[in-house]
């Protein structure tokens, strides 16, 4: 039991995101409208967000079934973009009822208290090794912090692939602090995926 706890916890810390990430969405009407004279872009049903966290020599991993968001982007002039993500944190699933639970809990997301996850763009950058930085702020459990997101694109003209990632600190957000989480890595790994077809 204790070892399954364990399990719960990582993959409740992994979903601490976990907040961020971005650029994905199905939901636009949770999300505010970004400001930028970027062209806007909206995103396609079937997107995926998703998250994991190291727990020894294991790996748990999670996603959320709800979230959304505006994005203005120009690939051509990345200093104009504009992105907001909304995630709802109830929506975050392990595929374990027990491991869900625990998720939205005290320890973990405390989603009575803050059910809904935001990240917000300052800027955006070109990354000299391909593709693009993405520099914002990332708020889960009434708290916000420093937080960058890689992505890339693929297609052309109007429509484009988004793949991106990126690292967040679980423990400054005080997710997965307590006893469920202890053996838990500190870094959760984001990952996210999506169509978006040009306004």
């Amino acid at each position: 039991m204790q070892h399954r706890t364990r399990k719960v916890a990582a993959a409740l810390a992994v979903v601490a995101f976990a907040g961020a990430v971005p650029l994905i969405g199905i939901h636009p009407d949770r999300a505010v409208a970004a400001t930028s004279s970027a062209p806007a872009w909206t995103i396609q049903p079937g997107g995926t967000l998703g998250f994991s966290v190291g727990n020894g020599s294991d790996s748990i991993g999670a996603k959320f079934a709800k979230w959304g968001g505006t994005i203005n982007f120009d690939p051509d002039n990345p200093g104009s973009a504009a992105i907001h993500i909304n995630v709802d944190l109830t929506s975050a699933t392990i595929g374990d009822s027990f491991q869900d639970q625990l998720l939205q809990g005290d320890e973990f997301f405390n989603t009575t208290a803050t059910p809904t996850g935001t990240y917000d763009s300052t800027s955006v950058t070109a990354d000299p090794a391909g593709g693009y930085v993405a520099h914002g702020t990332l708020s889960l459990r009434g708290m916000s912090m420093p937080q960058d997101l890689n992505f890339k694109l693929t297609g052309s003209g109007a429509q484009r692939h988004v793949e991106g990632h990126a690292s967040v600190d679980r423990t400054g957000y005080g997710i997965g602090n307590g006893q469920h989480g202890n053996g838990l890595d500190s870094a959760v790994k984001v990952n996210f995926a999506f169509d978006a077809t040009r306004q």
